[in-house]
């Protein structure tokens, strides 16, 4: 036999540390076999048990006793196996039972492999926590958890035995948890390439049942977990080409999927789910997180795979509009030409050197992190979500604020007067971070003078803005994107602030990226300019979700949604509608006319008989935002009410349309409502 792999290393010599290493040893496709454990005698005895047999089976592959996980760095890939000591007493949730005692020795295994670019294959229990614990301490980008390879090989031997069939003929997976939240998809569920009627309960009592056999007549499950454990890293080293459900980092949420591999590529293949299991497997992700934040609390914050930047030179981008302004300032250049590009195509942003007024101090830093993430954990009295991250709060008693994301591994401290501090371990994580904060800081003193936050978008023409507004889905980007392609300029797609000028209105833009939809991208003719930016190696805004820029990859034009109902759409920097969409950007405006759209598919463009007028729920106020609470008193409570504004809007024409799909349809009405661009 010859070779097809490097060495491979085994860290963990219990039942499934022994089966996964004869395996190896015996097929003969490795060059060797490195075995750690936690004891140096059974990892020398398992040694010289595999050298026996590769004597009696003339295998090529040397067996190795390594002292320790550091040793294995050179290895292609590292199959995670140890169990710490405890008896397991659990009736239920058996696997979940391990959680507390083996995630300090995952994590101290992830510390000594940090930056490790192999295939890491993943056995612990909880295998689907213990794999997110140990690629996001470790910073490994290649880390899968075996667990629903071995449930969904349980699940066709059951229903074949169930169904009088023979194993091959089923076609079916079981996602989600590697445990007593398992989802069964049974909706999606073939034999012989038919559907089936699925007894869900039979088949999830024989799921628990198997194990329990196995493991009250050996002790532990050893060969079926070993063989998934060989079949994940022959997919993953690209030796074969196959469908492997394996625990990976999906939607940002760690749980057991089919991946598809080729040439050691892994493509998601999710099969179809009905309401039901979508819900199950909701579920599943929710206990899973539940049981991993802990642990992120405790061992993730350490950041220890990132070195403190210990360069000095700090830079600084003054980021103003409207007479107020905030700075930026780090010791990333990354950070600090973030904000410019950011900021610069609506608001003014420029480098300076120096940093008065408002400041937003945004360093690498991860022994920072470290520091105020512990003190969080120890005095936490508050949770909330900032930016769909969940972030832990502390204050004390001199009013200063202490907080941590530790999914994002950011810690922030304010102090009343002083500066906001946001430190991460990486740049581009600060960099997103010091963004958001700069503009909050901002819109706090644009509030303080006054303006107010109007949930519309925004075009310009000639100075004379056209605001759009209505609920979710009405059609607000649709409509300003639809004025913006006919000549209009944009000002803003989504909110805008609002302040009395005299007896007008005056409009300025919120910064953000953009979100423009694939279905909608293809509509106004630029899916195909984007996606061949893309497939070139350009990046959207890194906030956009994985499966959209996949789909921009695989050509897909079909619109994407998350199981809550949002769409995931691609997300555009505000630079990046000039140059890659080709419309112009404006700074500010004065409203001249309101739209209300409604868009309903197949309808023909009309204006209707409604007169809706703006309302004081079209604000975004201290106690309506969602998406940023103030959580570093940055914002008043006591800005003055909307009634000013909304006579002012009251004021200006206004009308209430319908549109439908057809671009050019819609964009003859609105061209003949708003008037054309010159």
């Amino acid at each position: 036999m010859t070779a097809t792999a490097g060495a491979i290393g085994v860290i963990g010599a219990g039942a499934v540390g022994q089966s996964v290493a004869m395996l190896l040893t015996a097929a003969g496709w490795c060059e060797s076999v490195r075995i750690v454990s936690r004891t140096g005698v059974s990892a020398q005895a398992l040694v010289t048990d595999l050298e026996d047999m590769c004597q009696v089976v003339a295998s090529p592959v040397r067996a190795v006793h390594a002292a320790d996980a550091g040793q294995l760095v050179s290895c292609e890939a590292i199959v995670v196996c140890p169990r710490a000591d405890f008896t397991n007493t659990a009736r239920s949730d058996v696997r979940m039972a391990g959680l507390n005692a083996n995630a300090p020795v995952i994590a101290d295994l992830a510390r000594s492999l940090a930056h490790y670019q192999g295939l890491v294959v993943m056995v612990t229990n909880p295998v689907d926590v213990m794999a997110r614990l140990f690629a996001e301490v470790s910073g490994c980008p290649r880390v899968y958890g075996v667990g629903s390879n071995t449930d969904t090989a349980r699940y066709r031997i059951a229903l074949a035995h169930l169904l009088g069939v023979p194993v091959e003929a089923v076609e079916g997976h079981v996602i989600g948890e590697h445990g007593d939240q398992s989802v069964i998809c049974a909706s999606a569920t073939r034999a012989g390439g038919l559907p089936v009627p699925v007894p869900v309960w039979r088949v999830r009592e024989e799921l628990s049942a198997r194990p329990a056999r196995i493991n009250a007549g050996l002790g532990r499950t050893r060969c079926g977990p070993a063989g998934a454990v060989v079949a994940a890293l022959r997919a993953g080293l690209g030796l074969d080409d196959r469908v492997v459900e394996l625990s990976v980092n999906h939607e940002g949420r760690w749980r057991g999927i089919p991946l598809r591999f080729n040439v050691g590529r892994p493509t998601v293949c999710l099969p179809s789910l009905d309401a039901a299991e979508a819900r199950q497997l909701a579920a599943a992700d929710a206990k899973l997180r539940n049981a991993y934040q802990p642990l992120a609390r405790l061992y993730v914050v350490a950041c220890p795979s990132r070195k403190e930047k210990t360069a000095v030179t700090r830079t600084a981008t003054r980021i103003a509009t409207a007479t107020q302004a905030a700075t930026v300032t780090s010791n990333s250049t990354v950070v600090t030409e973030w904000a410019l590009r950011y900021f610069g195509p609506w608001w003014n942003a420029t480098g300076t050197t120096t940093d008065d007024g408002p400041q937003v101090i945004a360093d690498v830093n991860p022994g920072k992190v470290t520091e105020i993430a512990q003190r969080v954990t120890d005095d936490s009295d508050d949770e909330t979500v900032y930016a769909n991250s969940a972030m832990l709060l502390a204050r004390d008693g001199d009013g200063t604020v202490l907080a941590s994301q530790p999914e994002d591994k950011l810690a922030y401290r304010a102090e009343p007067g002083g500066p906001l501090h946001v430190y991460g371990c990486e740049d581009v994580p600060v960099a997103l971070a010091a963004a958001r904060l700069a503009r909050e800081v901002v819109r706090g003193r644009l509030l303080a003078d006054g303006w107010s936050i109007l949930h519309a978008s925004a075009v310009v023409r000639d100075g004379h803005t056209v605001l759009t507004l209505g609920d979710k889905g009405a059609g607000k980007t649709t409509t300003a994107l639809l004025l913006a392609r006919v000549g209009w300029k944009l000002l803003a797609n989504d909110r805008v602030f609002v302040r009395p000028d005299g007896d007008r209105l005056r409009v300025l833009p919120w910064p953000s990226a953009a979100a423009i939809g694939l279905g909608l991208l293809d509509a106004l003719g630029w899916y195909d300019q984007v996606r061949e930016r893309v497939q070139r190696g350009e990046q959207l805004h890194p906030t956009q979700h994985r499966k959209v820029t996949d789909a921009l990859h695989s050509g897909s034009r079909t619109p994407l949604w998350k199981a809550s109902g949002k769409e995931l759409k691609p997300q555009f920097f505000p630079d990046q509608l000039a140059t890659w969409l080709g419309l112009t950007l404006a700074t500010e405006g004065h409203a001249a006319r309101i739209l209300f759209p409604r868009i309903t598919p197949g309808a023909e463009p009309a204006l209707l008989d409604e007169d809706r007028r703006v309302r004081s729920g079209d604000f975004f106020t201290f106690g309506t935002e969602d998406r940023y609470p103030d959580v570093f008193g940055l914002l008043r409570d006591d800005n003055p009410g909307t009634e000013p504004l909304l006579e002012l809007l009251d004021a200006l024409p206004r009308h209430t349309l319908s549109l439908g799909h057809d671009v050019k349809a819609n964009s003859d009405l609105l061209t003949q409502v708003a008037g054309p661009a010159t």
